[in-house]
């Protein structure tokens, strides 16, 4: 029996595949969730919640634990990472992002991590300097398969269709995230930059899954102030379907802007000193920026004027640069999650 032990959003959707290729090889798996993760799974799986972890271990008997990273704390991964160790099971970390285990202080490590390239590789092992490099698997993260196969034309048109955008403005979408500080920075200094602009453009913000209306509401305010283009209501269409069917992704550090990466779009990273400050707290400095920028994917603003000039160099198509640096760092082959499951066996004992 292999436990999974999910949380967040992130590791619902990097985990699903790995468990569906597992249970498909005979496998006997278990899941259980807490956090925005039950909500996600309720419907769709027998689940475990709510339970101690120690009682969780004596009621499944595991021989290998799976652990997940989260943006908020809770039992997972910690608590069941220790109280597996103390059973002498094995436990293995999947990260389907960078930096995902610096968020926690492991009092003891897992045994093996998967991870998504070969700089979150080198981040693990910064972190955590006595760790074996060959426990660290470079598995690529299954979230990220299903880009092998979006056609970026076909959700251009289709969501124009659906939401009604019969001018050819250019979409801007700009994914929300959890942290709240970094949105009531940037999403400001991009209206400011469409007001100068003058370019009309249908603008789609998206709030995170766990931030409340109320939050929300300290930086939807400003929208009120867009002078020039339209706010589109998106709600018909999923964030992966407006991310695919956008022209310009912003963001600050949303997986959204990672994905955009491998649809090919366009993208700007909205920064400030505090946006960088918040994701070092974050990730108890280990990332003062957000990867996508060091690796030449995305452009950077730190200003409204800098986020209009971006614009204007997208809008000029003056972006081969910022391509070549996704096609050379966000690729798939679409065989993350059998990657994934592959090395979460060679530490499963029957």
């Amino acid at each position: 029996m292999i436990l999974f032990g999910l949380r967040d959003t992130g590791s619902v959707n990097s985990c699903l595949p790995v468990i569906t290729i597992l249970k498909n090889q005979g496998i006997p798996v278990s899941v259980y969730a807490e956090g925005s993760a039950l909500t996600l799974l309720r419907d769709r799986f027998t689940l475990i919640s709510e339970c101690k972890m120690s009682n969780l271990l004596d009621f499944v008997k595991p021989s290998l634990v799976v652990v997940t990273v989260a943006t908020k704390g809770g039992s997972v991964p910690i608590d069941l990472n220790n109280e597996a160790k103390k059973r002498s099971l094995s436990t293995v970390l999947v990260e389907e992002m960078w930096a995902g285990h610096s968020a926690f202080k492991w009092e003891v490590l897992p045994d093996g991590v998967c991870a998504c390239d070969e700089f979150a590789k080198d981040l693990i092992l910064k972190s955590w300097p006595d760790y074996p490099g060959s426990h660290v698997h470079v598995t690529g993260s299954s979230i990220f398969d299903k880009f092998i196969s979006v056609q970026t034309k076909v959700a251009k048109y289709y969501l124009r269709e659906r939401l009604g955008l019969s001018n050819e403005w250019p979409v801007v979408f700009f994914p929300g995230q959890g942290q709240i500080f970094g949105m009531t920075q940037a999403v400001p200094m991009l209206v400011e930059a469409l007001n100068d602009l003058a370019t009309p453009m249908h603008l789609i913000l998206r709030d995170h899954p766990s931030v409340s209306f109320s939050k929300a509401a300290e930086y939807r305010e400003v929208l009120k102030k867009l002078r020039t283009g339209t706010i589109v209501d998106s709600n018909k269409l999923s964030s992966g379907e407006v991310n695919a069917g956008s022209d310009i992704v912003v963001g600050v550090f949303s997986t959204m802007t990672v994905e955009a990466c491998y649809l090919r779009k366009p993208v700007i990273t909205i920064w400030s000193p505090e946006i960088g400050q918040s994701l070092l707290e974050v990730t108890n400095n280990t990332l003062g920026e957000w990867p996508i920028i060091n690796l030449g994917a995305s452009l950077k603003a730190e200003s409204a004027k800098e986020v209009m000039s971006c614009l204007q160099k997208i809008l000029a198509e003056d972006t081969a640069t910022m391509q070549q640096a996704q096609q050379k760092h966000f690729q798939t082959d679409g065989l993350s999650g059998s990657r994934i499951a592959m090395a979460i066996l060679d530490y499963y004992r029957c």
